[in-house]
């Protein structure tokens, strides 16, 4: 059977392309592809994997099926209404969102690109995701923060594209009736977007380019 590969991040650079139609026998999980694909293209050795089939993630040990569009990406580094955008985030939009006459508290996260990192100076940085993922997961933050903490409102935005220095690359807003849960709430936000949400950061420096996030592993 053919299936359809469809590659992000560092991988589609290193395989210089997004897309794979790959044969393989029927049974084979994907693990066993991405063994496949990693002989073809040996710089991927380096990077772990994880996979998606239909916008969910999968067990590495799940088969794959005729029709499967397998999605493989690196470790996510890390993005309700609709909150990734290619143009500039901002900070009006997500304090009006999280407006509400009973929100006594208001907290915001905002994270932008800075000149230096490890002793390295940044020229620009590159943010790319698999946008229906990634706004699903995030939705599931929002949820999850909802029933930890007594919220009013949860606002997230994540830039994705290009950034300059100074650039806002993400914002998380939360409202409460005290500051304390709205604190506890956006630190929460901003921690488990950036393990769990599926973008990327490419970071272009003096001394080059490179994934941030997969190298180290």
């Amino acid at each position: 059977m053919t299936l359809k590969v469809q590659l992000f991040a560092a991988f589609a650079e290193i395989a210089g392309t997004r897309e794979l139609l790959w044969d393989c026998e029927p049974g084979l999980t994907c693990a066993g592809l991405w063994r496949q694909i990693r002989l073809q293209y040996p710089p991927m050795d380096r990077i772990p994997a994880l996979f998606a089939i239909g916008d969910e993630y999968v067990h590495p040990e799940t088969e794959l099926n005729i029709g499967d569009v397998l999605l493989i990406f690196p470790p996510v580094s890390g993005g309700s209404t609709s909150c990734i955008f290619r143009e500039t985030l901002s900070v009006d939009r997500a304090l009006e969102s999280i407006r509400d006459e009973n929100g006594g508290g208001e907290a915001v996260f905002i994270g932008r690109v800075r000149r230096w990192n490890e002793g390295r100076r940044i020229q620009h940085l590159f943010y790319e995701c698999h946008i229906p993922m990634a706004e699903r997961e995030i939705a599931r933050i929002a949820e999850e923060m909802s029933s930890k903490w007594p919220l009013r409102k949860v606002h997230f935005e994540h830039r994705i594209g290009k950034l300059e220095i100074g650039d806002i690359a993400v914002i998380v807003a939360v409202s409460a009736e005290h500051r304390r849960e709205a604190m506890d709430a956006c630190r929460y936000g901003i921690d488990e977007l950036k393990h769990r949400v599926p973008i990327w950061k490419k970071e272009v420096s003096e001394d080059g380019e490179e994934w941030i996030g997969v190298c180290e592993h």
